[in-house]
């Protein structure tokens, strides 16, 4: 009777856990209603876009799931095919007769609207008359998609104006766009918004000058480890590769400073030797130039033809003026530039 007893309880137990388990991994979704006419397909397409660099990619392995638009405009699209943590979504319907991953941008059949999204998500679509079909739809249930909007229209923002030529004058406002795009960025609390808002600025060209930034988000989102944050990562460099540069950067400025230190030393060595050199005489100067060819004081005496005291006392006069003391150090006296 025990063992009835006790196997009842662990069978109810595994019960109570599946049934806690299945509750806490119910997926969310995405409803709504769409305004269409006839020329619509009665259907609506998620596709699942694992990097913000396939922003419009359109292929059948992207489209994850579909549901079907009732004749009210009424759809409903279950999530549990999308990871748990934040996803970025491309909802699209398509025109009667049209392939399913078929894409319209720019125009006034434009098919789709972005939406960025967990498992656990329930989020409305509604829209209104007119075209885009997207254009005006109302989000329930996802308040960041107004700064997710805030993000699309601050990037479009210097293309819409007349510049009327003046490259400055757009270069100017396409860099305060990209701070302000930078500010978003940085006090979003949600990751793919976050990092939505730096896709649409030039982060590459920008992290050449402002490098700092860069590396604080990074470390900021390090913990992130989805495909849209390792994608991101891999267009930086490493810190090791970093490190390594920052080395041999390092290395190389020591080299050439080493370099120059001693092309100064050199120069100024030479230049005292020089100054000692200008404190000879002209006779001086030619007994110098003798010594150091290996004369003797006799084939001195001979070539200048003067005394052999006088080429003694001549030699010690250069001694003293240069600072040496044997003849030796007078041959290893680099001065035959001077000379000459």
């Amino acid at each position: 009777m025990n063992n009835i007893l006790r196997n009842t309880i662990a069978i109810l137990f595994l019960i109570f856990c599946s049934q806690i388990k299945a509750f806490s991994e119910n997926p969310g979704e995405i409803y709504g209603k769409l305004i269409l006419d006839d020329t619509w397909e009665r259907k609506i397409y998620v596709s699942y876009i694992k990097t913000f660099d396939k922003e419009y990619a359109v292929s059948n392995d992207l489209i994850i799931t579909s549901a079907v638009i009732d004749s009210l405009g009424n759809f409903k699209i279950d999530l549990d095919k999308i990871p748990e943590k934040w996803s970025f979504l491309r909802l699209h319907i398509v025109k009667k007769g049209v392939s399913p991953n078929s894409l319209v941008i720019g125009s006034r059949d434009e098919n789709f609207i972005f939406l960025i999204a967990k498992r656990d998500s329930r989020i409305g679509i509604f829209n209104t008359e007119g075209l885009p079909i997207f254009s005006n739809s109302r989000i329930e249930g996802a308040d960041y998609m107004n700064t997710v909007d805030h993000i699309k229209g601050l990037s479009k923002y210097p293309n819409s104006i007349d510049y009327e030529n003046s490259i400055i004058e757009k270069e100017f406002i396409v860099e305060v766009v990209s701070e302000k795009l930078k500010v978003v960025a940085d006090t979003s609390s949600i990751p793919l918004v976050s990092l939505y808002a730096i896709y649409k600025t030039d982060f590459q060209s920008d992290y050449i000058e402002n490098p700092v930034f860069y590396e604080n988000y990074l470390s900021k989102w390090e913990k992130e480890n989805s495909s849209y944050f390792k994608s991101f990562r891999q267009k930086f460099p490493t810190r090791e590769s970093s490190f390594k540069t920052n080395k041999i950067s390092l290395y190389i400025i020591f080299l050439a400073g080493a370099v120059v230190v001693l092309l100064i030393g050199a120069l100024i060595y030479f230049k005292i030797k020089n100054q000692k050199i200008k404190k000879l005489s002209v006779q001086e100067r030619k007994i110098f130039d003798l010594v150091q060819n290996g004369y003797s004081n006799k084939e001195i005496s001979n070539e200048c033809n003067i005394e052999l005291t006088t080429v003694k006392s001549h030699i010690g006069s250069i001694y003293s003026k240069l600072k040496i003391k044997s003849r030796k150090e007078a041959m290893n006296f680099k001065t035959r530039s001077f000379l000459k």
